[in-house]
């Protein structure tokens, strides 16, 4: 055997005699390139590596730290899945999976976890994109700019409300749907070590009633999630607002929600509001009523300014003075909004968005718009039935004690 000695860990590696080991350094990410062939033994179990060479541990400096290896680790990534199972990004309907196959689960899984797209970064500290998989993972690299869960899910929030704004009306995510993996050996895929429904379908771990979901997965072509996203996240560059409270806002409202629905959207509201009022209203007016305001007006004073000099319509005035008292009673009484007072919002929200940004929401207004009302009138819908009197209710109730 050939034993050589890495000059950063001290760490004694073993080849057999025939192996070219210059040739395998540069072949092998997982053989270290400081290697070399002369050998220092270490004399002790007490003695320690530093500075290329063993020191008894009573000599080490009070600043020691243990030396770590230079080989890379195998590119660490943060992974969310953006949608349930099973929604394909790809410009093919290529996912075609027999019956024979769902109920033998010999399908193969490993397209679902391949690269198809990349997404822009929009954070000017790093240099890697966005990689997103066959089945809609999107992945993160572990670095500095992403050392924290916090980091990490704030940055695929902004990917998500970026998303929505482009229409895909994804729902932002929290610590359980984030995940550690990497992207795996070789490249072209990523894998996620943390169990989830995402992953049991890649991994073929599901029965055969959840195996049927593969026999009619979902599409989203990858142009139009490109183009989505670079369309929302121009917004977000745009002007500052968080996207995350409007997607929130939605996704409360369509589960009906309604007081978790408004506190975001208020989020939103304020934030326009304050956007419209520095950026969309004449420089000379905006000094003239500096000098007669109170240096730090109001939601309530901007709202009237806007609406007087007619930035604001009336209709929209009136909509946002409702829903600014829904607010209060709820902040400072706990009453529940109404729920028609919300999806005046909503759809206020929108036009204002629109106003800010100077670009129409089409997409967006539409796919919400036609949820929204599928769901409305779902949960409006009476269901009482026409003919009962309850009594078998009323006898079990006499027997209760």
């Amino acid at each position: 055997m050939k034993h050589y000695q890495d000059t950063i860990t001290g760490q004694i590696y073993a080849f057999e005699e025939n192996v070219d080991v210059e040739k395998l350094i540069k072949e092998k990410r997982n053989i270290p390139e400081t290697l070399t062939k002369e050998i220092i033994k270490k004399p002790s179990d007490k003695h320690i590596w530093y500075e290329k060479n063993w020191i008894h541990e009573n000599d080490k400096p009070l600043d020691y730290e243990e030396p770590i290896s230079e080989i890379p680790s195998y590119d660490p990534a943060w992974i969310t899945f953006l949608f349930d199972p099973l929604v394909i990004i790809s410009n093919k309907d290529n996912f075609n999976i027999s019956l024979d196959k769902i109920n033998s689960n010999i399908y193969d899984s490993n397209i679902l976890s391949t690269f198809v797209a990349k997404l822009k970064n929009s954070d000017k500290d790093s240099s890697l994109d966005i990689l997103v998989t066959y089945d809609g993972s999107l992945t993160l690299p572990i670095d500095n700019n992403y050392n924290t869960p916090e980091k990490t899910i704030d940055k695929f929030n902004e990917i998500i409300g970026a998303l929505f704004l482009g229409g895909i009306l994804v729902k932002p995510i929290d610590i359980t749907s984030l995940h550690q993996g990497s992207i795996i050996e070789g490249g072209g895929s990523n894998f996620s070590y943390i169990p989830s429904i995402n992953n049991d379908f890649r991994l073929k771990s599901l029965n055969i009633s959840d195996r049927i979901k593969l026999s009619h997965p979902n599409y989203i072509r990858i142009n139009e999630l490109i183009e989505n996203y670079n369309f929302g996240i121009s917004i977000v560059n745009k002007i500052n607002f968080s996207p995350i409270f409007l997607a929130l806002g939605y996704h409360y409202l369509n589960q009906g929600k309604i007081a978790e629905s408004l506190s975001n959207l208020w989020i939103v509201v304020e934030q326009l509001t304050d956007f419209l009022y520095q950026y969309k209203m004449d420089k000379n007016t905006l000094k003239l009523l500096k000098r007669v305001l109170p240096k730090k007006p109001n939601i309530e004073t901007k709202h009237i300014t806007l609406h007087e000099i007619k930035i604001i319509n009336e209709q929209t005035f009136q909509i946002l003075i409702k829903n600014r008292r829904e607010r209060n009673k709820l902040l400072h009484e706990g009453k529940i909004p109404t729920k028609k007072n919300i999806i005046e919002l909503w759809n206020t929200l929108l036009n204002l968005l629109e106003m800010a940004i100077d670009e129409k929401l089409t997409k967006l207004q539409e796919s919400t718009n036609q949820i929204l009302a599928h769901n409305i009138e779902r949960y409006e819908r009476n269901i009482t039935p026409k003919k009962t009197n309850f009594n078998q209710w009323k006898l079990d109730c006499k027997k209760q004690p």
